[in-house]
């Protein structure tokens, strides 16, 4: 049976913006006995009026655990067992402060909830994917992702800066889409070359043709400029201590440098580029083996042109009284024993 993670989870605000009452704990008669059973995985909320609700966990025919907490109105959970995969969407959840997460969740959905930050929370290291669209994130700010994450979503989001952040090198999607204006989106330069290569890059457009560090690359990707680090610089900046494979605020040692930016394009693009310039040699190409025999044809017709042109204007030249001494002399010159036509 898979244990219960019992401590109390005070991270949720009520829908008003006031505490949760945290003398629930010990009114409902119900939790402790819910926190000592070891009967069957569920999970064990507590609501505004001091009202409990077990939530069972639900596992799928593949031994995948399942623990839907979405749309409850939480602002306190007693116990979270042990799933894979955990969906808290949409429980005006705004703070993540001190939020336990159980270690074997590999699927967080956050989404549709009032939080503003990642600041000072820890993901599981087992998390592969993270859903936090529809809420309230304004920036990323100096946080580091769980190196096993695959997948971050955090679609539709206020969010104006991204910087300071460590990206998984797993990573294969990234989905962040503001509903403002995304002012700067500045990385290291692994990670830059990294979103490169993602399967999906969704990203919103930056407004700034500039980048606040005067030291940093410009590079695009897709239509989104990146205000690009050299990795020593940006972990010397943000104070990066040792490589993040762990999530929460960020204590890294700098990684081994890569090699230095050299342009500001996409390998896609690039590849589009390379693509156009064959294509268009070969017509090119295919041009001069079509015309080069016409060309050379018409060069021969108008040659022959002018020599006929030449000779008949030469003849015309010929003073009148000459013709018809030519004609005689060439009539003196023929044999009589031979019929001549003249033609």
């Amino acid at each position: 049976m898979r244990a219960a993670i019992v401590a109390a989870w005070l991270s949720a605000i009520a829908t008003d913006g006031t505490k949760a009452a945290t003398t629930c704990s010990t009114t409902a008669a119900t939790v402790s006995n819910f926190t000592a059973s070891t009967t069957f995985a569920a999970a064990q909320i507590e609501y505004a009026d001091c009202s409990t609700k077990v939530v069972r966990v639900v596992t799928t025919n593949d031994g995948t655990t399942q623990l839907d907490l979405s749309s409850k109105k939480i602002v306190n959970v007693k116990s979270l067992p042990s799933v894979m995969q955990l969906n808290l969407k949409s429980n005006s959840i705004s703070r993540l402060e001190n939020v336990i997460i159980p270690s074997t969740v590999q699927t967080l959905d956050l989404s549709k909830n009032t939080f503003t930050t990642f600041q000072n929370f820890t993901f599981p290291n087992s998390l592969k994917k993270l859903m936090a669209s529809n809420s309230k994130l304004a920036s990323l700010h100096n946080f580091s992702f769980p190196d096993s994450v695959t997948t971050l979503n955090l679609f539709s989001n206020p969010i104006t800066f991204i910087n300071g952040i460590v990206f998984p090198s797993s990573l294969k999607a990234l989905s962040v889409t503001s509903t403002v204006k995304l002012a700067e989106f500045e990385v290291r330069q692994t990670d830059a070359t990294l979103f490169a290569n993602l399967q999906t890059f969704n990203v919103s457009t930056t407004t700034s043709l500039t980048c606040s560090d005067s030291t940093a690359l410009y590079r695009y990707v897709q239509n989104t400029l990146l205000c690009v680090l050299a990795d020593d610089v940006f972990n010397s900046k943000y104070g990066i201590k040792s490589d993040s494979s762990t999530s929460g605020s960020m204590d890294v040692a700098a990684p081994t440098p890569t090699l230095e930016l050299q342009e500001a394009s996409n390998p896609r693009r690039s590849k589009f580029l390379l693509f156009a310039a064959v294509s268009l040699s070969l017509a090119c190409v295919g041009l001069m083996s079509t015309l080069a025999p016409r060309t050379l044809y018409e060069r021969y017709q108008k040659k022959k042109y002018m020599k006929l042109r030449s000779k008949k204007q030469q003849q015309q030249q010929l003073p009148p009284v000459l013709k018809p001494t030519i004609q005689q002399t060439n009539e003196l010159q023929r044999d009589p024993n031979i019929m001549y036509w003249d033609l």
